[in-house]
């Protein structure tokens, strides 16, 4: 089945903040890399990296774990190989929150969570599964935070939360906890999809994403049912107000905007009381 997935579609570069004052980044000759994630623009999809700083922007605002981040011209970003350099248009730098003054930190995915090969990180396992590891080995801090970005992810039709897409951090180098929210983008302007990369509890489809899947998510997962539903009405709440207030003020195209909009409306928990 044909899925969007970012691996796909852009260039991916590990660099080094080169100049605080104008935003510009270095790709590494030799080395470990640097502590920034630089996402190119795709020639296939046009304005990708526009679409993730603005999802990622909104998300940060409605008070999820957002890593800091920033659109920058292709032509800021210095050392980029022969022949990448004729991209145009504006690429996405990320902060890595893998990487601190005393080293890397350690990060595991949950395909690697529950040893699923990548090629397989669209099966084997479910959101519900996800949130009961949560639940279990980090608390309801973390539960909750996961269920915010699930809301988010269905309201604005990221249908790639993949297994990959979702990553325990131990920053004390032993005790798990969800790690800030990447990948988070709006796929259905570019392949439109009725389905999340995974199944919720028991559906894959967003129009059947109701309080009632929630609930049972909830109790599948061995994880407070309150806590659940309180967090998804005030997510989608936040949504709706920060979304009303700042759409017209992204880098996004109008269109991208108007099937957002439409594509919300069509999700049962939009509309829940």
């Amino acid at each position: 089945m044909l899925r969007f997935s970012l691996a796909g579609v852009q260039l991916k570069f590990s660099a080094l903040k080169t100049d605080a004052k104008k935003g510009g980044l270095t790709i590494p000759v030799e080395g470990v890399g640097g502590s920034w994630i630089v996402k190119l623009p795709s020639h296939q999809y046009p304005g990708v990296p526009e679409n993730e700083y603005s999802m990622m922007t909104i998300a940060k605002s409605i008070g999820m774990d957002v890593p800091d981040l920033q659109l920058l011209d292709v032509k800021a970003i210095e050392g980029l190989p022969e022949g990448i350099g004729e991209f145009k248009g504006q690429a996405l730098a990320i902060k890595r929150f893998d990487r601190s003054p005393d080293g890397p930190i350690h990060i595991e995915d949950f395909a690697q969570v529950f040893g699923v090969p990548p090629d397989d990180k669209y099966k084997h396992a479910n959101y519900k599964v996800i949130a009961k590891v949560l639940g279990i080995e980090s608390g309801e801090a973390d539960v909750a935070e996961f269920i915010r970005r699930l809301v988010f992810s269905t309201l604005i039709g990221n249908t790639d939360m993949h297994l990959k897409n979702w990553s325990l951090i131990y920053s004390d180098k032993r005790t798990p906890a969800l790690s800030p929210a990447y990948d988070l983008l709006s796929t259905i302007p570019y392949i439109p999809d009725d389905k999340m990369a995974l199944n919720y509890s028991r559906t894959k489809k967003m129009v059947d994403f109701t309080r009632d899947e929630l609930r049972h998510l909830a109790a599948k997962a061995m994880i407070p049912e309150k806590l659940v539903l309180d967090t998804a009405t005030e997510t989608v709440e936040r949504f709706k107000q920060i979304w009303a207030q700042e759409k017209s003020n992204l880098p996004l195209e109008k269109k991208v905007v108007s099937i957002i909009d439409a594509h919300a409306e069509s999700i049962p928990i939009y509309h829940a009381r």
